[in-house]
C-alpha cells in the first residue's frame, strides 16, 4: 500500500493485533445496543403483527416507520460512543484522541477526495475472491403511494412519534393500516 499510495498517509494498520481490540469491542456494543433491539422487534413483527417480508405494502411500512428510527439509533448510540470515555488511554474520549492525533500527527489522507471509493482497498497484486454465497441483495420497496398519498401518510403517521411500549411496533400497525386504506385494500 505505501508503494502504491506513497509513504506516511496512514493507509493502514500497523502494530500489535491488539490495536484491533477496539473496532472488535465496537461492533459487539454497536450489535447489542441497537441491531438486536431491532432484530428482537421484526421478528416479533413477523410472529405476532403479521409482517410479511413478501408484502409490498408491509415491507414499504417496515422501511418508513424503522429506517428513521434505526438511523436514530445509530446516531444516539454514535454519539455516546464517540464520547465514552476509553481507561486505556487516560480517560480520554474516541473525539479526544481523534483531535489529538490530528494535532500532534497533522491532517493525513487529505488527498482522498479523489480515491474512487469501487477500488479502495482492493488488493490488485492479491487474489480475487470469486466467492459471492454471503452476498445478500436486498430490493428497495417500491414506492406504492402516489405523490398525494404519500403526503396524506405524512400528515397522518411521524415514523418517529413516541412508542414507549411499543418500541415502534404501534407505529407499524397504524402506518399498515393507512397505507392499506389509501390504497382501498382491506386488512
Amino acid at each position: 500500500m505505501n508503494k502504491h499510495r506513497g509513504e506516511g498517509r496512514g493507509s493502514f494498520i500497523e502494530g500489535r493485533s491488539v490495536h484491533n481490540q477496539r473496532i472488535e469491542r465496537l461492533w459487539v456494543d454497536l450489535i447489542k445496543n441497537v441491531v438486536k433491539m431491532y432484530t428482537t422487534i421484526f421478528i416479533y413483527l413477523e410472529d405476532r403483527c403479521g409482517l410479511d417480508i413478501d408484502s409490498n405494502i408491509n415491507m414499504y411500512c417496515l422501511h418508513y416507520v424503522f429506517l428513521p428510527r434505526i438511523n436514530q439509533s445509530i446516531d444516539q448510540w454514535k454519539s455516546a460512543w464517540n464520547h465514552h470515555k476509553i481507561r486505556t488511554e487516560n480517560h480520554y474520549t474516541p473525539i479526544q484522541l481523534y483531535t489529538k492525533g490530528m494535532i500532534e500527527c497533522g491532517f493525513r489522507g487529505v488527498e482522498d477526495s479523489t480515491i474512487d471509493p469501487n477500488e479502495y482497498g482492493v488488493d490488485w497484486e492479491g487474489t480475487q475472491s470469486e466467492d459471492d454465497d454471503n452476498i445478500v441483495v436486498v430490493d428497495d420497496p417500491r414506492n406504492i403511494l402516489n405523490q398525494t398519498q404519500l403526503t396524506v401518510l405524512r400528515s397522518l403517521v411521524n415514523p418517529l412519534e413516541e412508542d414507549i411500549e411499543g418500541y415502534g411496533v404501534n407505529v407499524y400497525n397504524k402506518t399498515v393500516r393507512i397505507v392499506s386504506q389509501l390504497l382501498g385494500i382491506r386488512n
